[in-house]
């Protein structure tokens, strides 16, 4: 079956201050998220610290780092796919069939381009066909962003213009006075829209389209 995958652990001292407000909500909203978007059956799987509890139906895998950090985004690759990996910083806005569709049709991982190097990937969203499992097989605990760059890769932004958007990027003035910050409309055309350090989605709460799809 699909499944979506995505991390949850108690903010730690390797974690950056703008991702130690995530817990079980961002898990939630993020499911509810693919649930309005996602119209073929799929699973959803929060790869966690400690067993928690969770107002919609997560499945929960232990994750085997023993001191999470940034690099347990390669865990879920164990799964072996056809699955999509998000951070919790992700609102969807859109429907995303095509993009499980690439994971159960195609053979090789989907990346988007760094918005800022774009000859690189970065893995705010991965869509990951099956027999990938290596990637985390013979991962060494590496950052993983670093790791995936290691590995062939076919670029989002190429298969699927727009539809997967960095709203910093979209909005290059945007300020971290949030009380002042300017009205930002999503990205024009995006399904997905990743949040990379400061604001996040919580941040953005004055934001009609952020209390629409973040929810």
């Amino acid at each position: 079956m699909m499944r979506v995958t995505t991390c949850l652990w108690n903010a730690n001292a390797k974690s950056h201050k703008f991702s130690t407000r995530y817990d079980e909500t961002w898990v939630e909203k993020l499911y509810r998220g693919c649930h309005r978007n996602l119209t073929r059956p799929f699973q959803f799987v929060v790869f966690t610290d400690r067993p928690r509890e969770f107002t919609v139906p997560v499945l929960q895998e232990p994750l085997q780092s023993q001191n999470p950090d940034y690099g347990c985004m390669i865990e879920p690759f164990r799964l072996g796919g056809p699955m999509v990996v998000m951070g919790l910083d992700t609102i969807i806005l859109g429907n995303i069939d095509h993009l499980a569709a690439y994971c159960e049709q195609q053979g090789q991982i989907a990346l988007p381009r760094d918005p800022y190097k774009p000859e690189r990937s970065i893995n705010a969203v991965a869509l990951v066909p099956p027999g990938h499992t290596n990637i985390f097989a013979d991962w060494g605990g590496q950052n993983d962003m670093e790791w995936l760059r290691e590995f062939d890769w076919q670029p989002i932004d190429d298969l699927f213009p727009g539809h997967i958007a960095s709203l910093k990027v979209a909005h290059p003035t945007l300020k971290e006075n949030y009380k002042t910050m300017m009205q930002a409309d999503p990205p024009k055309g995006a399904r997905i829209v990743y949040f990379h350090g400061e604001p996040k989605p919580d941040r953005l709460m004055h934001l009609e389209w952020v209390r629409e799809y973040w929810r």
